[in-house]
Formats: structure tokens, sequence, C-alpha cells
């Protein structure tokens, strides 16, 4: 009998400890919230003037997003944006945006909807944050759509970029070949870090 008692007992500590580790090694997955990274991108603006239209686009863009919290940042490289003509592209990375002083711009922020990353659907978000461009700091509400489908994230925005909110002089003898409002579209794939 007491050969049982202690069997009975030793299983019940083995039990014990098993549910122990499986508790200890699934608390990570319940407790700590899961990181959505870029996995491809596509940056473009565009601006149309009366004497040029401009265009470039980038596929450098960097991020995370912490769907759990809403927290977000993203960042760019400036000198990653391609244009259709070389002598453009020189320009803008000298003259107006100054990329070996501003290197980057950053978008960083939060967003309040809550999402559900385990069902398939489309949403509307607002990302609010502060976006940096030429070294200036600007408080912005970008409107964001994105699409879940098995656990990837879609994401899709426009918006516009005003010259003058980030300290962007366009010398007058060229006024007419740069609009004062900037075109930009931002999409890509979050996928969960693994």
């Amino acid at each position: 009998m007491e050969e049982f008692i202690l069997d009975l007992t030793l299983v019940e500590n083995l039990i014990y400890n098993y549910m122990r580790l499986i508790l200890l090694l699934l608390l990570p997955c319940f407790c700590f919230s899961q990181k959505y990274f870029i996995e491809d991108s596509k940056v473009s603006f565009y601006s149309w003037a009366p004497l040029e239209d401009i265009s470039a686009i980038s596929n450098k863009l960097e991020g995370v997003v912490d769907f759990d919290s809403g927290d977000f940042f993203f960042r760019i490289p400036i000198s990653t944006f391609i244009f259709p003509s070389s002598l453009m592209q020189k320009h803008f990375n000298e003259k107006y945006m100054e990329s070996d002083i501003y290197s980057m711009s950053s978008f960083k922020g939060n967003f309040n909807e809550k999402i559900l990353l385990s069902k398939n659907q489309e949403i509307n978000i607002s990302a609010e944050g502060i976006l940096n461009i030429h070294g200036i700091d600007q408080d912005v509400v970008i409107e964001t759509n994105l699409k879940v489908s098995n656990s990837k994230v879609l994401f899709d925005s426009k918006f516009d970029i005003f010259l003058k909110d980030y300290k962007i002089k366009v010398p007058k003898i060229v006024r007419m070949n740069i609009a004062d409002t900037i075109s930009v579209n931002v999409s890509g794939n979050l996928i969960i870090n693994k």
C-alpha cells in the first residue's frame, strides 16, 4: 500500500512539474506582444507643377508595428529615392533634402484601433504620430488602410506633405518646377517576427 501511495505522489509531482513546464513555455506567447516587420514596401511621391512633374520611388522603407499596443516606427533613407532623371535625383539629395545632413525620414506614433490578426479583414485606421522630414518634427494623422489575411498585413496610405512645414526651400528660379504640396503613397506587407 505504501508503495502505491509513493507511486501516486510521484505521478502527481510529475504532472505538476509537467504543467509548470507547459505554462512556462506558453506564458511568453500570452504576455509579450508580437511585433510585425516590413517584408517589402513601396514609397513614392509626386509633385505636379506648371513646368515639370517630379516623381520618385523607394523600396527601402523599414519599420515595426506592435498590434497589441498600437505603437509603430517607420524610417526611410532619403538617398534611396530613385528619379526618372539623375539630375533630379542629385538636386533632390543635395539642394532640397540635404540628405548628407538629414539622411533619414521617420514616422513614430500609435493607433487606437484594435485589430484581430487572427481574423481576415480590411480596416481603416488613423495613425497618429511625429513625422520627421528634413530634421523637422510635425504632429500628423495619416489615414491607413490595412488588409489582414492569413496573419499577413498589407498596408496602404496616401497623404500630402507641405514643403514649408519641413523648411524645404525652393529657389525662386525653379519655383514653377516644384509644387508646394507633395503627394506621398506608402504601401507594403507586414509579417510577424519569427
